[in-house]
């Protein structure tokens, strides 16, 4: 959770992300916000924002998804919709570290639960499952 929607907070996720991840990111896949890409605006290829070129930096592959196609982002909007109705909706918050506080207990929380699209296995057990032939 962060106090602003921008590049420079996409990049601090992204350096936070890569620390706390316990294997190597391969590609990332976002929607086309300003908070990712300048592509929509500029048709230069060189002229990225610092989370694009966090993203070179750290040797992660970047893939957009095409213009008006969240679809191609399903399992993303999907999930969004179960945090909303699970936490958002319910969010009371007294200070932005309150609610980053709050979110990061959701977070611990939802990571157990199990869901079918990963065989009925949880994301902290296929993160174990994972780790375990590495």
């Amino acid at each position: 959770m962060y106090d602003e929607l921008s590049t420079y907070s996409s990049l601090q996720f992204l350096h936070r992300l890569v620390k706390e991840c316990p294997f190597q990111i391969k590609r990332i896949q976002t929607d086309n916000g300003i908070e990712f890409t300048k592509q929509l605006k500029t048709n230069d290829p060189k002229n990225l924002t610092s989370f694009e070129l966090g993203l070179k930096a750290y040797g992660i592959e970047y893939q957009r998804i095409r213009v008006a196609t969240p679809r191609h982002n399903g399992k993303v909007e999907r999930q969004h919709r179960i945090d909303q109705a699970r936490f958002y909706n319910s969010l009371r918050m007294f200070s932005l570290l309150d609610g980053q506080r709050q979110l990061a207990d959701y977070q611990r929380k939802s990571n157990g639960y199990i869901k079918g699209c990963l065989g009925m296995r949880s994301p902290n057990q296929m993160i174990e499952l994972y780790l375990g032939v590495m």
